[in-house]
């Protein structure tokens, strides 16, 4: 049967039951037994019925939906290509659900974008991921009154509501295993270097490592697009340019364009460069040697977003309030550091 000709009506005839008592499983009211429930969902289930949403965001004045926004600043192929924005959809999807919305994933380039992408989804909450104090995506986002979260964005007291972790941290306890194997020579991949963002935070983290050692080279620095391409074509200058023993990625998916430019140009690792990663994305053990990297929970970051968008939707008087999380990070000891084989190179 066509999916418009089932309503309401129609379940509760199949599930020999009132229209009230569908109503009522729907909507989780009024007293129904575990039996006649089950019963319902049954129908519900059998004949991919999902209710008139239609009416129900008329009636509350709602869409039930959550917009993720990246904002862009390397537009092609960023999300697409990168995993980490799949389990951070991910997280974010399954913590949504349970509160019955949905989530869409959009790059955002202007202020005007992100406006049109608002209105036309109607969108009761947004997270948004990788914003800058001085983005004017961001200005204009303080300006609209709509539940918001910040991931993965330093900003300043007039954004109460983010979530991220120590990137600091991270990029210190990454450079610090290198240190501890005897590398000084330690090259390091990362996306934009700019102060108040995650790859600007994880390199005080690297530098301040390398300062205490007295190891710190500007020349061994090299910024490129957060990707498998983008690591590729980093390690080439590294192999080419510079004596260094070890390089670090802050993404994983850099690394892996790391492991393939080695791996081309005839290198082993970790007897000719010691590889860690940042993000402990699920493919770093499927990799050969399996990756040593900084773990964070990319789906927890995004329930902790969702939670706290719930709490602004339910409570508005939470607008006025702050709640900043930061999550924690460990090192995962992979197979792809040793201690450097020679110092000749």
């Amino acid at each position: 049967m066509l999916q418009e000709n089932i309503n309401i009506k129609f379940i509760a005839e199949k599930a020999n039951v009132s229209i009230a008592t569908v109503s009522n499983v729907i909507n989780s009211k009024g007293r129904v037994s575990v039996e006649t429930a089950l019963r319902v969902k049954e129908v519900i289930d059998s004949y991919q019925y999902s209710g008139n949403l239609a009416a129900k965001n008329l009636r509350t004045r709602k869409s039930y939906l959550f917009g993720v926004v990246v904002t862009l600043l390397q537009p092609e192929g960023r999300i697409k290509n990168n995993p980490f924005y799949w389990e951070l959809v991910s997280g974010i999807e399954s913590k949504a659900r349970e509160k019955s919305f949905d989530v869409v994933l959009k790059g955002i380039e202007s202020p005007e974008e992100l406006t049109t992408f608002i209105t036309q989804r109607n969108l009761d909450g947004l997270i948004l991921v990788g914003a800058k104090s001085d983005s004017p995506v961001v200005a204009k986002v303080k300006e609209l009154d709509l539940p918001i979260v910040f991931l993965d964005s330093y900003l300043d007291e007039s954004a109460p509501f983010q979530v991220g972790i120590d990137d600091a941290f991270g990029g210190r306890v990454a450079t610090e295993h290198l240190l501890s194997l005897g590398h000084q020579r330690i090259a390091l991949i990362t996306g934009d270097l700019e102060p108040d963002s995650v790859n600007g935070r994880r390199f005080r983290g690297y530098r301040s490592a390398l300062l205490e050692h007295r190891s710190f080279n500007q020349n061994l620095i090299f910024e490129s697009d957060t990707s498998a391409q983008g690591g590729f074509e980093a390690t080439e200058s590294i192999i080419s340019e510079t004596n260094a023993t070890a390089i670090l990625s802050f993404s994983d998916v850099s690394a892996l364009g790391v492991y393939k430019c080695l791996n081309e140009k005839g290198f082993k690792i970790p007897d000719d460069y010691s590889v860690v990663g940042f993000d402990g994305s699920y493919f770093s053990t499927f990799m050969t040697p399996t990756l040593a990297t900084v773990k964070q929970d990319v789906g927890e970051k995004g329930e902790k977003a969702v939670d706290l968008l719930f709490l602004q939707i339910e409570d508005a008087n939470r607008l006025k309030q702050q709640s900043r999380i930061s999550l924690p990070v460990t090192f995962m000891v992979g197979s792809s550091t040793a201690p450097p084989r020679s110092t000749s190179r």
